[in-house]
């Protein structure tokens, strides 16, 4: 079996990660899988040596005709020799169906778009709340693979630093929900002149200057504003808790990944992480778009530190158990099964 696996982004973020993820997937299960990546993309340096040997850096415009690029040929003799073709986005199904009519695609779909889903033949979605979204737009050929973590989950101490850190991590735009954030930070030390604690907010995107702006004008003195880490799985493991804002999420890898890092979650109502948190269980959830009930929520938390330790390791169970790669290597072959079968 051979797959193309097809990453067209440059940045990193929950996309990549997932390229990152099910390439990682395949090479477990021992199956010829070639990225195909841009010029300059950042995943490439977080692929593993054996990947990074095999990978295809191609230049092409997704913007642009592909028929009429230099690199057409190339990719189309790729798509030919190749079993499956998977990608995810939705711009590479138009892109990989125009260069290779009868190839057998794959769509990972990571949230709840419906445009060019149709080129596709099989759809993965990557949560159940994906799932339900494409089987109510009536698609069919739809199956699901819950994101998974990358790495094995282990076991931490679970200490509270003196002074509670807090992070949260994401793309800066309206449906990640940081100008929330800021909204409920600003309640939290001027309205209820509460200061114990520090928040770190990693990430990049075009709400970056207003976030910034936003900041000092609310006076918001315990909040830093970091560039997006590549060291995020260090930075988790120094935090306390994990505070995901959101307005809309499909599923939410930052959510599993603090877990794995026995970090109390507290995540809005906002999708994805409902189907992934059991409230007061494994961590918090709390409504969305309400920036007073998230600043009460931090006061209770860093005033009673203590009695959520309990959730903080229930998290990391519960994510060992049901977001592991292990568990996902099974349901990977039968879906592999079912594509070559078809």
């Amino acid at each position: 079996m051979k797959i193309l696996h097809i990453c067209s982004g440059k940045g990193l973020g929950g996309t990549r990660s997932v390229f990152l993820a099910h390439q990682k997937l395949f090479e477990s299960l021992k199956i010829e899988s070639i990225p195909l990546i841009r010029p300059n993309a950042k995943v490439l340096s977080a692929l593993s040596e054996d990947s990074k040997k095999i990978t295809k850096i191609i230049n092409y415009y997704r913007r642009f005709p592909i028929r009429f690029q230099k690199s057409f040929s190339i990719m189309q003799n790729l798509a030919n020799s190749s079993d499956l073709i998977w990608v995810h986005k939705p711009i590479d199904c138009y892109i990989w169906r125009n260069i290779a009519p009868k190839a057998k695609i794959v769509m990972v779909v990571h949230g709840f778009q419906n445009t060019n889903l149709k080129k596709a033949d099989y759809l993965v979605a990557v949560s159940k709340p994906v799932f339900n979204h494409l089987k109510s737009k009536g698609f069919s050929n739809i199956f699901l693979i819950n994101n998974f973590l990358k790495s094995p989950v282990t076991s931490h101490d679970i200490k509270w630093n003196e002074t509670v850190q807090i992070s949260s991590f994401g793309f800066f735009r309206k449906k990640k929900g940081f100008t929330d954030l800021i909204d409920a930070l600003d309640i939290l030390e001027n309205k209820l002149n509460f200061k114990n604690f520090k928040f770190d907010l990693y990430g990049n995107g075009r709400l970056s200057l207003l976030l910034r702006i936003k900041k000092i004008f609310q006076n918001v003195k315990n909040l830093k504003i970091n560039p997006w880490t590549d060291r995020m799985q260090e930075k988790l493991l120094e935090s306390d808790i994990v505070v995901i804002p959101s307005r809309s999420e499909s599923f939410s890898m930052v959510t599993i990944e603090a877990m794995a890092a026995v970090c109390l979650v507290v995540s809005t109502k906002c999708f994805g992480p409902e189907f992934i948190i059991t409230d007061e269980v494994d961590g918090l959830l709390i409504e969305r778009q309400n920036p007073q009930i998230m600043a009460e929520k931090l006061k209770e938390i860093i005033e009673n530190k203590y009695r959520f330790t309990k959730l903080r390791e229930n998290g990391r169970l519960m994510v060992s158990e049901k977001f592991s790669m292990e568990k996902s290597k099974t349901e990977m072959k039968r879906l592999l099964d079912i594509f070559l079968r078809k």
